[in-house]
């Protein structure tokens, strides 16, 4: 990528900070029923919440986990100890009902988020899959690996595995995640150069399906260069229905199997001013589009990641809200990651001071293993949780 599109004083590449705190995600929907042990008679019925209780959308409190090696009773304990209310945890988590158990235990609801199109484990069976970017490449970014949304039988496969994983655990919020075309936008600089973003699609799956959407022909000695250049507006009003009927279907199979849950669903913390649009021609996300069944949208407005500031966050969730009509919910990040510049102890306070006031439907915290690591920030992280009531 163009270092002018890259965000600057970047970490050094550490395969403990980035695989671990996200890479765990990977284990990922596809694969869990196969390893999936039932969970013991009559349990789940006693943790099912009715469908008349669902959490107030200014009440939410949730913190991120992702190595699911984690003690379930400290992790589980913690969150109470800290005023969490809802464990955000990837669906390797269940592949017992430990992690289940743990929660209900300690009165912490469970939110269910949905790497839909990060799936390291299924791209290793199935290498066809990953999507193509716009430098000709596999979509692989460090951590980062990317399945073609084009591909149908992925979804298929998705879709069992869902269904399976909701006939075993009862969130209280589901939420879709990495639910967009390819791009690495951790590392994407809002001042930067559009033109130098990596993105995806470009498999002939997904150039043939655009070419009869759009009814034009796709040169295919540089697709990227040529879309760029003549079909952007067309090519992102495509990426944006795909990944909006991606996200119908999902919800279709979803509902009915979670009729307690609040939806929510995770957006690229861009703009539609941003990069010349690249939201949508980049991401493939249309928020209002992509939003209109859901009942939260997320921002993964990362102040630190994108070395911006608490005001900039603040007008990104006040334009999505006001795009989607949705309830919101902000993001808090405790450590630093991707740049080197540290996340001050006034940082962090101000941050959750705007998160748990009333514009917002509540806090994401991001994330455990970093709590754990600086008891001074679990600390204020308790504080303030516990005096928001």
């Amino acid at each position: 990528m163009n270092d002018r599109c890259t965000a600057e004083d970047e970490e050094p590449a550490s395969g403990l900070t980035r695989r671990e705190f996200l890479g765990a995600a990977s284990a990922g929907v596809v694969g869990v029923s196969a390893a999936a042990t039932p969970l013991h008679g009559g349990t789940l019925e006693a943790r099912r919440v009715p469908e008349n209780a669902r959490k107030p959308l200014n009440d939410i409190r949730g913190l991120f986990a992702f190595d699911q090696t984690v003690d379930p009773d400290g992790f589980a304990s913690s969150c109470r100890d800290w005023g969490i209310r809802q464990a955000i945890l990837h669906p390797g988590f269940f592949r017992d009902d430990k992690m289940i158990v743990a929660l209900h235990k300690e009165g912490v609801g469970l939110w269910l988020n949905l790497p839909v199109f990060y799936n390291v484990e299924y791209l290793e069976r199935h290498p066809e899959s990953y999507a193509i970017t716009s430098q000709g490449r596999r979509a692989i970014h460090d951590w980062c690996h990317f399945v073609c949304p084009s591909r149908e039988d992925y979804l298929d496969e998705l879709v069992r595995d869902v269904r399976v994983i909701l006939s075993r655990v009862h969130p209280e919020i589901v939420s879709l995640d990495f639910i967009r075309h390819f791009v690495f936008w951790e590392k994407v600089a809002l001042s930067g150069d559009p033109a130098s973003i990596e993105d995806g699609c470009y498999c002939p799956m997904c150039l043939m399906a655009f070419e009869k959407a759009c009814g034009e022909k796709v040169n295919r000695d540089n697709a990227a260069r040529y879309i760029r250049a003549n079909l952007k507006r067309q090519w992102g009003d495509w990426k944006c229905r795909a990944i909006a009927n991606v996200a119908e279907r999902l919800l279709a199979e979803i509902r009915p199997l979670a009729r307690q849950a609040t939806f929510a669903v995770k957006l690229v913390p861009w703009m539609e001013s941003d990069l010349d649009g690249a939201i949508r021609s980049s991401a493939g996300q249309d928020a209002a589009m992509l939003t209109r069944d859901l009942d939260v949208a997320v921002p993964m407005a990362f102040t630190q990641v994108l070395g911006q500031t608490p005001e900039w966050k603040r007008r990104l969730l006040t334009h999505v809200r006001a795009l989607t009509g949705k309830a919101i919910l902000s993001y808090v990040q405790i450590e630093r990651l991707i740049r080197t510049e540290e996340i001050t102890v006034a940082q962090l306070e101000t941050e959750l001071d705007e998160a748990l006031s009333s514009e917002w439907a509540g806090a994401v915290v991001f994330e455990y293993q970093q709590l754990t690591a600086n008891p001074t920030k679990a600390g204020i992280l308790q504080k303030h949780l516990r005096r928001s009531g």
